[in-house]
């Protein structure tokens, strides 16, 4: 009876034991130094088109198209002419029209004249040199503009003008910012007349050149 009753107790020590034992070992590896696998990897900036963060399906799709990631960024996009610029600022340039980002806010640009193209409302700098462009005052209106720079009236389909062979015609050189980077008039300058040839502009890098 006596030898029962030490096995037992002999039983109920190492138990007890062997419990405190793997309390000790949990405790262990929850403060222990979580392994390099286990470290957070920083997450890249997104780019953001229209407000929407770009899929890795478009991203992947962008680089086949240009040859390049764009950079990180904030940017609007103009799906119908292909300008982009960054958000609350003016055109900066082209990319191709008919990517399928987000929609366009009209008021991308901090636009403050009354004079929209493709919904989007101008700065002022911008409708300053689509003035330039024309040749006269852009009065306010909203107003289309396609991939090929023609241009006309809302609701009307049928081109007025076109802006790129305007900006050859008058030798434009002003600019975004009246500094010589003159993207209107690059847009086909070095093409030939159908458009097979020419520049778009990559967000964070700026021109690329096309079908040469």
């Amino acid at each position: 009876m006596r030898r029962s009753i030490l096995f037992i107790t002999i039983a109920i020590a190492f138990t007890t034991i062997s419990c405190i034992q793997r309390k000790k070992n949990s405790n262990l590896k929850s403060t222990s130094t979580p392994t390099q696998t286990e470290v957070a990897q920083p997450e890249q900036p997104p780019v953001l088109v229209n407000g929407v963060a770009l899929t890795a399906q478009q991203m992947n799709f962008f680089q086949k198209t240009y040859g390049i990631m764009p950079k990180p960024g904030d940017y609007w996009y103009d799906r119908v002419s292909g300008l982009y610029g960054m958000m609350g600022n003016p055109a900066l340039g082209f990319l191709y029209a008919g990517h399928d980002f987000a929609p366009m806010a009209s008021n991308v640009s901090n636009g403050n004249t009354g004079v929209f193209i493709n919904g989007r409302q101008l700065p002022q700098s911008e409708w300053l040199l689509l003035s330039q462009i024309v040749g006269a005052y852009v009065q306010k209106g909203r107003y289309w503009l396609d991939s090929q720079g023609f241009a006309g009236y809302e609701g009307n389909p049928n081109p007025t003008l076109n802006l790129f062979a305007l900006a050859q015609q008058n030798n434009f050189q002003g600019g975004n910012n009246n500094n010589g980077d003159n993207f209107w008039s690059s847009r086909f300058s070095a093409g030939n007349s159908n458009g097979n040839q020419g520049y778009v502009s990559v967000p964070g890098y700026g021109p690329v050149g096309y079908g040469y």
